[in-house]
C-alpha cells in the first residue's frame, strides 16, 4: 500500500484530494495548524491527523503533497526535501489526475465552485457518475450526518466516480490551475483578483491565457460571452469553432463555445447565477446530457456551502426571532455586488443588512476604490476588522479606513464580534434580512453564536 502525507490537509482543496487518495486505498496522514471539522471528518475516514507541523510527521511517505500556503522552510516540507522523498505541491497532484481522466475544469474569478457543483450534479443525475473535486461542500455528495443551519457537515467537496471522467474546480491562485489539462474548460468571467501574485489585470489576463492554452486540441472552452476579459483574451485567437469563426492561434487550439445569460428556473437567486447554470448547461451539452436533465438540477440545487447558504432559521433553534441570516464566502468588490443584489432580488420588500469582513490586506489596498462603491444595494452595512492571511499580508488600508471613505451613516464600524451581535440584535425582531460575508473567521463565529441559540 502506497503512503501519501499532505501537509495543510485541513484546507478546502487539499482535503479533497486526501479523500481521493483514501477512497483509492492509499495510506494517508496529513496535518494542519488547527483541528477543525474537515481534520475530524478525514480522521474518521481513516487519515492519520497531527495538529501542528513538526518533521517527523512525514513518517515513512512516499509522496508529500502541500498547499500553496506552505513555505520552503516547513518543517515537513523540509524534512521530506531532504530525505529525497517526491514532492507535489496540491495543484501539481491535481495536474496528474487531470492528465488520467477526461476533466472538465472550471475556472474564473467568480461562480467557479457553484457552476462545478452544477456540472458535477448534472452528470451525476445523468448517470455520467463522476469523479468531483469542488472548493466548497455540497450536501448532495456523500458525507456524515448533515446537521442544518449548524455546519455544512454533512456535505462533502469530493466524491469518486468510477467512470472516465473528472469535474474540477480550476482555481487561479499562485498559478494554480497552469498545472492542469482539460477537456473542457469552462470560463465563469475574469476580474482583478489574487494581484499580490499576478499584480495588475494583465498579469491576470496572461495567467487566464496561459491556462487555456493547455486545452486539448480537441477538446473545447466554454466562455462566457458577455465577459469583456474573456473576450480580450479570446477574440482574436480561438480558431473557427461551433458558433463562430475567429483567427487561428499558435497556443488556443480548442473549440469556442459562446454562452450568455440563462433563463432557466433556478432555486438560487441571482443574475450571476444565470451565467453559472447556462455555463454548466453549455458544458454537459458536450457530454451528450439531455436538458430536461439539466434543469431538473438546476430547480432542486439549493446552493453549497457558504455560497449564500442560509444559517437561520434553522432545525436547531426554536425560532423568535422573524429575520433570515445568511453566511456568503464573498471577499471581492464583484462578489458583494451580486450577493447584495441577489438577496434584493429574492426579499425585494425586507430591509438588508450586511456585515462584511475584508479579507486579505493586499486586496483590500489594491481594490479599496471597488470596494466603497460595493454596499450600494444594502440599507445598513457593518464592517468587521480585516482577517490577514498569515504569510500573505503587511499593513494598509483598514475596515476603519473603509468607513471614513463611504461617509455614510448607513455604513458602520464594529470593532468585535459582540459588537457585531449588538447591532443586529435589533435587526432581528424587524425581519430583515442579514447576511455575513466572510471568507475569514467571521463565518465561524456566527455559526458558534448561532449554535448557542442566543437569538431564539
Amino acid at each position: 500500500m502506497s503512503f501519501i502525507h499532505f501537509i495543510g490537509i485541513g484546507g478546502i482543496g487539499v482535503s479533497s484530494l486526501a479523500r481521493y487518495y483514501l477512497a483509492t486505498g492509499w495510506k494517508v496522514s496529513g496535518s494542519d495548524a488547527a483541528r477543525s471539522e474537515i481534520t475530524d471528518d478525514l480522521k474518521k475516514r481513516g487519515a492519520r491527523i497531527f495538529i501542528g507541523q513538526r518533521a517527523k510527521n512525514i513518517g515513512q511517505a512516499d509522496l508529500v503533497v502541500y498547499s500553496a500556503a506552505i513555505k520552503p522552510e516547513n518543517p515537513e516540507l523540509a524534512a521530506a526535501v531532504a530525505a529525497g522523498v517526491k514532492t507535489f505541491t496540491y495543484a501539481q497532484a491535481v495536474g496528474e489526475l487531470t492528465k488520467k481522466y477526461f476533466t472538465i475544469a472550471v475556472a474564473g474569478s467568480h461562480g467557479k465552485s457553484t457552476t462545478t457543483a452544477l456540472i458535477g450534479l448534472i452528470m451525476i443525475k445523468a448517470g455520467l457518475d463522476p469523479t468531483i473535486i469542488v472548493g466548497t461542500k455540497l450536501r448532495e455528495l456523500e458525507g456524515p450526518p448533515f446537521l442544518e443551519g449548524r455546519s455544512f457537515s454533512g456535505g462533502n467537496n469530493f466524491r469518486l466516480g468510477q467512470s472516465q471522467y473528472l469535474v474540477l474546480e480550476a482555481d487561479e491562485y499562485a498559478r494554480s490551475f497552469h498545472n492542469y489539462h482539460p477537456k473542457i474548460a469552462v470560463l465563469t468571467n475574469i476580474d482583478k483578483e489574487h494581484l499580490d501574485v499576478y499584480k495588475n489585470l494583465a498579469g491576470v489576463l496572461a495567467g487566464f491565457k496561459k491556462y487555456i492554452s493547455n486545452v486539448q486540441s480537441d477538446g473545447y472552452i466554454v466562455a462566457n460571452r458577455e465577459d469583456e476579459n474573456i473576450g480580450r483574451i479570446i477574440k482574436s485567437e480561438a480558431r473557427k469553432s461551433q458558433s463562430e469563426t475567429n483567427n487561428k492561434s499558435q497556443k488556443i487550439n480548442a473549440n469556442i463555445i459562446w454562452y450568455q445569460q440563462g433563463k432557466h428556473k433556478l432555486s438560487i437567486p441571482g443574475i450571476h447565477n444565470q451565467f453559472n447554470a447556462e455555463a454548466a448547461w453549455q458544458a454537459v451539452k458536450l457530454l451528450g446530457v439531455k436538458k430536461s436533465v439539466a434543469e431538473k438540477v438546476f430547480k432542486s440545487y439549493s446552493g453549497a456551502w457558504r455560497r449564500l447558504e442560509l444559517i437561520y432559521p434553522n432545525k436547531l433553534t426554536k425560532l423568535k426571532a422573524e429575520s433570515c441570516i445568511y453566511s456568503d464566502y464573498a471577499h471581492h468588490p464583484t462578489e458583494i455586488k451580486a450577493t447584495l443584489q441577489a438577496l434584493r432580488e429574492k426579499y425585494p420588500g425586507k430591509k438588508l443588512v450586511c456585515v462584511f469582513q475584508p479579507h486579505q490586506q493586499d486586496r483590500l489596498n489594491r481594490l479599496f476604490r471597488e470596494f466603497t462603491t460595493a454596499f450600494g444595494a444594502a440599507d445598513k452595512t457593518i464592517l468587521y476588522p480585516l482577517y490577514k492571511v498569515r504569510g500573505r499580508d503587511s499593513t494598509g488600508k483598514t475596515s476603519e479606513d473603509l468607513v471614513r471613505a463611504v461617509n455614510k451613516s448607513s455604513i458602520i464600524y464594529a470593532n468585535n464580534f459582540k459588537k457585531v451581535i449588538k447591532l443586529i440584535e435589533p435587526e432581528t425582531k424587524f425581519g430583515s434580512v442579514i447576511v455575513f460575508m466572510s471568507a475569514g473567521d467571521l463565518d465561524s463565529r456566527v455559526r458558534s453564536f448561532l449554535r448557542s441559540d442566543l437569538l431564539s
